[in-house]
């Protein structure tokens, strides 16, 4: 079914009481004050990236990820699965994609970033709150054709910290390497442990085998 559970619906409702107040402040309270959480560090001072996030284990994980997106001075969007696209008419930031969709979705969410001054794609690297054996690719190409830094950004319940990476030209790395790097910043923080739900993280690994320099 496509209909939204109660829980989205929930979410979404309690979000658009507060969507017409996009006072960074406001949300930078909210996420810190009431919700308790932090950055490990500093985020990057970038205007435009794409901000690849991991673990994804809850349905939570769009509740606080909205929190912080509007906490940010940039204009950001969440990547979502195309039957969550009902969340826009709401006014929540949210760029919908199918899954089965061709690669010219990628390119079109690429040239998006020419148009504005200003923007931060946030996606979840595993692309599904269920447990599987890889992940995603889509950052990364998205990255590179927009010609903007990737940022992994970590997400740790335990703490209640969202932990930055220091900005990736995917220009100088291939896939491949990307995610190596990946994989080491996602062992230093633990991040496999650090979900809502633990056990539905996901393997950090390409869905094949990939040739290096692509």
């Amino acid at each position: 079914s496509m209909a939204p559970s109660k829980s989205q619906l929930v979410c979404a409702a309690l979000l658009f009481v507060f969507t017409w107040m996009p006072k960074r402040w406001f949300w930078t309270f909210i996420i810190k004050n009431v919700l308790g959480w932090s950055v490990k560090g500093t985020m990057p001072d970038c205007d435009k990236a794409v901000i690849a996030c991991y673990p994804h284990t809850h349905g939570l994980d769009l509740f606080y990820g909205l929190f912080l997106v509007f906490s940010t001075r940039q204009e950001s969007r969440i990547m979502m699965k195309s039957s969550l696209a009902w969340m826009w008419v709401l006014g929540l930031p949210v760029e919908a994609v199918s899954r089965t969709g061709s690669g010219g979705q990628t390119g079109a969410i690429a040239k998006a970033f020419g148009s504005v001054k200003t923007r931060w794609l946030w996606i979840w690297i595993s692309g599904t709150r269920s447990k599987s054996d890889h992940v995603s690719s889509g950052f990364y190409h998205i990255a590179k054709e927009a010609g903007v830094p990737i940022v992994f950004g970590g997400i740790d319940y335990r703490n209640k910290k969202m932990i930055p990476s220091a900005p990736i030209d995917p220009a100088k790395f291939s896939k491949d390497e990307v995610l190596e790097m990946y994989k080491d910043f996602a062992l230093t923080h633990d991040l496999a442990n650090s979900g809502y739900v633990p056990g539905n993280a996901s393997t950090i690994a390409w869905r094949h085998s990939t040739k290096k320099g692509k």
